[in-house]
């Protein structure tokens, strides 16, 4: 009987590939890939789509590894191999199907371009690049990358403030006016976040909008009115209080009803209706006041119409009242309607000239940026006369289509998908040696984590079925296959698991749309154990509480003043003594690696991955609690490169040569790691000095060995800046050896540790991204720097015997032996003030109390499909851990664990509904613990091998070569030139030789 796996790699078969976390999706796909190659498909005639490069590489690693390893194993190894690949006998395969499969390796090497195994972005550019008429861009177009499209932004930004403050465009000029009115100045800004995450939808919202009578029209009809002149909230205020609507006899006889009351709350009732008529009759009657009389605060019906005595002795007062509170409900729901029509044509204005802005400021530099990458390419097989044409071209180089993490694919991304499988299951799809071409899509909707990137999981089902469809019309096979073993983690670890989403709504938020489709599966989340190599641990920690908040003397208290007991730092302490313990106890964790599939081995540093939701307070007290301890620490998985101390000091040197009286600058750079002068030292220096920190540097840095340094280094560096462009002048500095024979980059990540030599390759790779934008001086530099605003990625993907600590989003795909999710008591996040309707349409409001009811619904939808994405995120966090897991969290003074969800509520609700829980004393403090305790096995002793000593070149600077005299075309000014001898010489000296006849002199050039 053939295993699933088996089943889905059949390249017979069009394939849906269900796969729970761990059950070997990057092994099916090689495995499919493997099959069509062996079953004599061309290389280039697959096309395999992944969703990062990580992921493409790692394929397209374990491909060739494999055919590489064909092509020189012997016959009975061959024979085995393909046997277990294929489901065949071994014996079955003759010296011609070995001959076969061990050319493909050939064969896939000599592939023009290599096997088509790479990002759907990649796919796009390539497509672009080929198509570039028929696509509408420049046939010499460049992909911008992060630090360029944050450039574009700003000349967009500007572009439109320009535009709204000219007379051209009415609209745009209100828009402006009014969001910048309303929102503050962080609030705007990060409003064209907005705009920018959702750039193509919106505008293709707005174009849509103003073919339909135009913007303020068209959204005023989405909340209920029939025009945008009836969506006036003023107006509809002063209709609802205009004295011909307001029965003024009628609230005096309420009024006087109440004063008969004894109840203090009715008298002060009838007070404010008396004032109201009054204001009324005037002429100033005001509906807000009305509605304070008959409303709550947050805008329901106050209690008091039914509730009041005074009012239920009076016949028919209380039905009056609750018909006059219907009335002012309705009317205020109108008001709210209006009120968010306007606030979303304003926004959408904004957002439409914002996206032709952002699309222009691109189109002038010839650039693409990565989302323009898949709406094209879809547009360029989708729509137009030319995407029959491309498609006739294309048509002749894919017959097999492969889409790894297809939880994680959006929308535009499947039509892509689909244009480019529409042949395929045609009545002429089968090509004319009978092949049949064929999908394979491979994905687990329990991961879909990448909402915010336009992935909707209920979207893998639903393609899932059209494709059924497709191929049963066409009388082809297609299978749903799910792979339920998983083959990473303990039956220990995936118990636990089951049990945290047996529960119907935690089950249906992984697999939203499931059974609801006819896609022939159950909503239950179940998973069988592939491993039976050793027992797993699951430890439960009890949550730690904030203490009280204290009154702090504000102008006496420091303003890093430790807390009474600050529970993150209790639960990172936690978590150091924990990892200590593990580590220095030799607890065992499975070795993967080892030839043995079932050893095991003791732990070490790189075993342990700490897990967070956001990076926030948490995950900083954390890895400072990891530093200090003296634990190895990878580090953050993201740097904020303009927040990280590396980028702070190299700019600190570059100011300070520009500016060298700027003392402060100064002061930061001596104290850091460029100079290492500690605080005393820098307080001798500093205090009672006369001028300038910079010259009393200059007249006492003989006193101390690291004043005289420090002077010797800026004197440097201001030298040099004058000659060497921002690049060439900082590679150089970070190659500079101090008296100690360390290298500046040495000196730096043995201060900052690791993540130091990431956050020093993004600060040249902007120096040369500066050189080729013309910036070739420190001054214009160092401005730009100012402004930067770039997180760089860090690849963490395989443990370097150092503890990672990320968030669970940079965790797909990763997996360790033992993982800690310490963050599991959060408050979800609002979101911003954009909301997408059911109908795909926008709406703009700031405040929940603020919404009408089809924002309030659209508002409602979206935390829902967050809450689902949350749980669906802790799935992926859980199912990290191979051997271990620890669960712990952190709760505020003033919340009470009984009313917490988040992930606390799950994973609490699981380990108390399990069987064989107990508690137990770890080293870090109590738990509750479900599995097996830790084994502790001895770390193998022998003798340490002795390192080789180290040449002395290596520690020692090159010897220095002539460079001669260069020029290049950006740089004649600094071309070392001597001056010409005059051409009128006649006597001794330069020129005198040649005399008149001399012209000057030629440079000389070396290329």
């Amino acid at each position: 009987m053939k295993t699933p796996q088996a089943r889905a790699a059949d390249p017979a078969i069009n394939a849906f590939v269900m796969a729970n976390a761990g059950s070997g999706k990057t092994t099916t796909l090689v495995d499919r890939v493997a099959r069509l190659l062996l079953d004599g498909s061309r290389p280039d005639a697959v096309l395999c789509l992944t969703f990062t490069k990580a992921a493409a590489a790692e394929m397209q690693r374990r491909l060739y590894q494999r055919l590489g390893a064909w092509a020189v194993a012997t016959n009975d190894d061959l024979r085995q191999d393909l046997g277990k690949l294929e489901a065949r006998a071994p014996d079955s395969y003759d010296r011609a199907g070995l001959s076969r499969a061990r050319a493909l390796f050939a064969r896939a090497l000599e592939t023009p371009g290599g096997l088509k195994i790479q990002t759907i972005h990649a796919f796009c550019e390539q497509l672009l690049r080929r198509f570039p008429i028929e696509a509408g861009v420049s046939p010499g177009f460049r992909v911008i990358d992060d630090a360029e499209a944050a450039a574009v932004s700003a000349i967009a930004r500007e572009a439109l403030a320009r535009a709204s403050l000219s007379e051209a465009y009415p609209a745009l000029s209100d828009a402006y006016a009014a969001m910048s009115e309303s929102l503050h100045h962080e609030a705007f800004e990060g409003m064209f976040s907005v705009f920018e995450a959702k750039r193509a939808a919106l505008g293709a919202y707005v174009e849509h909008a103003q073919s339909e009578g135009g913007l303020a029209d068209f959204v005023a009809r989405s909340v209920g009115f029939d025009s945008a002149a009836e969506a006036d909230a003023m107006a509809i205020e002063a209709g609802a209080a205009d004295p011909a609507v307001i029965d003024t006899g009628r609230w005096l006889w309420a009024a006087e009803a109440l004063d008969r009351a004894r109840a203090a709350g009715d008298k002060d009732k009838a007070l404010e209706i008396r004032a109201f008529v009054e204001a009324v009759r005037a002429g100033n009657g005001r509906f807000p006041d009305l509605a304070s009389i008959l409303l709550t605060q947050k805008g329901g019906a106050a209690a008091w119409c039914a509730r009041s005595a005074a009012a239920k002795a009076e016949p028919g007062l209380c039905d009056w009242l609750g018909e006059q509170q219907a009335r002012v409900v309705a009317v205020s729901e109108r008001i709210r309607a209006a009120q968010v029509a306007a606030e979303t044509t304003h926004a959408l204005t904004l957002a439409g000239a914002y996206a032709q802005a952002y699309a222009a400021a691109k189109t002038a530099t010839g650039a693409l940026d990565f989302a323009d990458l898949i709406v094209r390419a879809r547009a360029l097989l989708t729509d137009g006369p030319g995407a029959a044409w491309v498609l006739y071209k294309l048509d002749g180089g894919v017959d097999h289509l492969l889409i790894d993490e297809a939880q994680d694919t959006s929308p535009e991304q499947w039509a892509i998908a689909r244009a480019l499988t529409e042949e395929f299951f045609a009545g002429a799809g089968a090509r004319e040696d009978g092949r049949e071409r064929t999908i394979f899509v491979v994905g687990d909707e329990k991961q879909s984590i990448f909402s915010f990137q336009g992935a909707a999981p209920e979207r893998l089902l639903a393609e899932s079925q059209t494709y059924r469809r497709l191929a049963e019309a066409a009388g082809r096979s297609f299978e749903t296959v799910e792979l339920l073993q998983s083959w990473r983690s303990t039956p220990e670890v995936l118990a636990f698991v089951d049990q945290v989403f047996a529960v119907a709504d935690h089950a249906r938020a992984l697999s939203p749309g499931r059974g609801l489709i006819g896609d022939r599966s159950d909503v239950v989340v179940r998973h069988a154990a592939g491993r039976a190599d050793g027992p797993g641990t699951v430890d439960f920690w009890p949550e730690e509480k904030d203490d009280p908040a204290e009154e702090r003397r504000a102008w006496d208290d420091p303003l890093d003043a430790a807390l009474l007991r600050n529970a993150r730092r209790c639960v990172a302490e936690r978590i150091v003594a924990e990892v200590k313990d593990i580590v220095g106890k030799g607890e065992g964790v499975h070795a993967k690696s080892a030839a043995d599939r079932a050893a095991w081995r003791p732990a070490d540093w790189g075993d342990v991955l700490i897990l967070v939701k956001k990076r926030g307070p948490m995950f900083e007290e954390i890895l400072r609690a990891l530093k200090r301890s003296g634990v190895p620490v990878a580090g953050a998985d993201r740097l904020k490169l303009a927040e990280h101390p590396v980028f702070e000091d190299l700019l600190a040197l570059g100011r300070a040569a520009l500016y060298p009286e700027d003392d402060l600058t100064l002061a930061g750079l001596l104290r850091g790691p460029l100079c290492d002068v500690d605080e005393q030292g820098l307080f001798d220096l500093a205090q009672g000095r006369r001028g300038t920190l910079w010259r009393t540097l200059k007249a006492r840095a003989d006193e101390r060995p690291e004043w005289t340094a420090a002077r010797i280094l800026v004197r440097w560096f201001r030298a040099e800046m004058q000659v060497r462009t921002p690049f060439d002048l900082y590679a150089r500095l970070l190659s500079r050896r101090d008296a100690r024979g360390l290298t500046v980059r040495q000196r730096f990540m043995t201060r900052l540790g690791g993540e130091a030599a990431d956050a020093l390759d993004a600060f040249l790779d902007q120096a040369r991204a500066a050189e080729g934008r013309g910036v070739t001086d420190l001054e214009r530099f160092s401005a730009g720097l100012a402004a930067i605003d770039q997180t760089v990625k860090r690849e963490m993907d395989e443990p370097r015997g150092e503890v990672r600590v990320m968030t669970a989003h940079s965790s797909k795909g990763l997996e360790a032996p033992i993982v800690i999710l310490p963050d599991t008591i959060f408050a979800e996040p609002k979101g911003d003030p954009l909301l997408e309707t059911a109908d795909g349409g926008f709406l703009w409001c700031g405040a929940s109390d603020r919404d009408c009811d089809v924002s309030a619904a659209a508002r409602e939808a979206r935390k829902a499909r967050n809450e689902e994405e949350s749980l669906r995120l802790l799935y992926v966090g859980l199912t990290r851990a191979r051997d271990r897991l620890i669960i712990g969290g952190r709760i505020a003074s003033n919340r009470k664990i009984e009313n917490t969800r988040a992930w606390w509520g799950p994973v609490y609700d699981a380990i108390g509904g399990m069987e064989g829980v107990r508690e137990v004393a770890t080293a870090s403090g109590p738990a509750r613990r479900f599995g097996a305790d830790p084994v502790r096995m001895a770390r193998p002793t022998g003798e340490a091998a002795l390192l080789p000593t180290l040449p002395a070149w290596l520690t020692s600077d090159p010897a220095r070569e002539d460079a001669g005299r260069q020029v290049s075309p950006s740089r004649l000014g600094t071309a070392d030139l001597s001056s010409a001898p005059s051409p009128l010489a006649v006597v001794a000296g330069p020129g005198a030789p040649l005399g008149r006849f001399r012209r000057g002199q030629i440079p000389s050039f070396r290329r």
